[in-house]
């Protein structure tokens, strides 16, 4: 059976579920992007442990290399370390709401497929 052919209140149920999912996906992929920045400040952290404070650093802005304290780049890294946290744990919190109405929708959809015998419950 097409979409077309469907109940209009199947395919507005359809649609939401659709929707719902591809905002996880890009939720989800951000995420990702999140927490592999955070993985890479956390190793930039570990390999500046190992080098001195008076040790020439240099920081990449744009096109060009500015030359920063380890003091420096050790707080920026800090200062965009806590952004990323805050980002991430409102990611979290986003995935874990939609999925609770993806499971919804994913009920009602199934509860409206039977209603009008598309499918049967188990």
């Amino acid at each position: 059976m097409s979409e077309k052919s469907l109940p209009p209140e199947i395919q507005q149920l359809v649609i939401q579920y659709q929707t719902l999912r591809e905002h996880y996906s890009r939720i989800e992929t951000e995420l990702r992007v999140v927490e592999a920045e955070l993985s890479e400040i956390d190793n930039i952290v570990d390999t500046l442990k190992h080098v001195g404070d008076e040790a020439e650093l240099y920081k990449a802005t744009g096109h060009i290399l500015i030359r920063k304290s380890k003091s420096e780049i050790l707080k920026e890294l800090e200062e965009r370390k806590e952004l990323l946290t805050i980002k991430r744990d409102k990611y979290k919190k986003q995935l874990d709401f939609l999925i609770k109405q993806i499971n919804e929708l994913e009920n009602k959809l199934r509860d409206a497929l039977a209603k009008h015998g598309i499918i049967t419950t188990r």
